[in-house]
């Protein structure tokens, strides 16, 4: 039981029980939208531990094995916060706030251990109606985080993974800026 495409493949359009937006990747094309995340570009990089701007692994970089996470928005991240955003390098993590409109306007970083698999991110629809779900606040057609052992998960249209941030330490602007003197990624500048 839940929504489905009529000629739906359950190797591509499904995982975790929630179907997923159709989406295409076209790298190298197009001019970048710092508002909308690539929907499988996202859940590769969620995947793989990919940083969410350059694509490049973020593993094995740090002795203490912590990624960075870094998320629009002025409050700390908290441990246990879940979020769609990808892992990011230190290097990255600046081009995306000097670059990004939206991360203009606040953000926050932290070093995190470990990051689960929480759930998706996706509209939720109504099982008898079929009409999108308004958000707990209320809003109608916008994106909720469904918990993989949630039932409403086989009535979402997911767009992106969500994981469980566990293990944090807040980075501060200037702990972030020497992280970024100090990537040693190849070809960075």
């Amino acid at each position: 039981m839940g929504i489905g495409y009529a000629d739906e493949d359950p190797v591509t359009d499904r995982r975790y029980e929630a179907l997923w937006v159709r989406s295409g990747i076209a790298p190298g094309r197009g001019k970048p939208d710092f508002r909308r995340l690539n929907s499988r570009r996202q859940q590769r990089a969620m995947r793989y531990s990919l940083c969410q701007v350059c694509g490049e692994s973020v593993l094995d970089r740090r002795a203490d094995e912590r990624v960075l996470h870094l998320l629009g928005g002025a409050t700390p991240i908290a441990e246990g916060e879940t979020t769609a955003a990808p892992p990011v390098h230190p290097l990255c993590a600046v081009e995306a706030i000097e670059n990004c409109p939206p991360l203009r306007q606040g953000w926050t970083a932290a070093l995190v251990k470990y990051s689960p698999l929480w759930g998706v991110a996706g509209i939720v629809h109504d099982p008898v109606t079929l009409k999108p779900l308004p958000t707990p606040e209320g809003r109608p057609g916008e994106l909720q985080h469904v918990h993989v052992e949630d039932k409403k998960i086989r009535w979402t249209l997911a767009n992106f993974t969500v994981v469980s941030l566990h293990g944090i330490i807040p980075i501060s602007r200037d702990q972030l800026y020497e992280m970024a003197l100090a990537d040693e990624r190849p070809g960075a500048a």
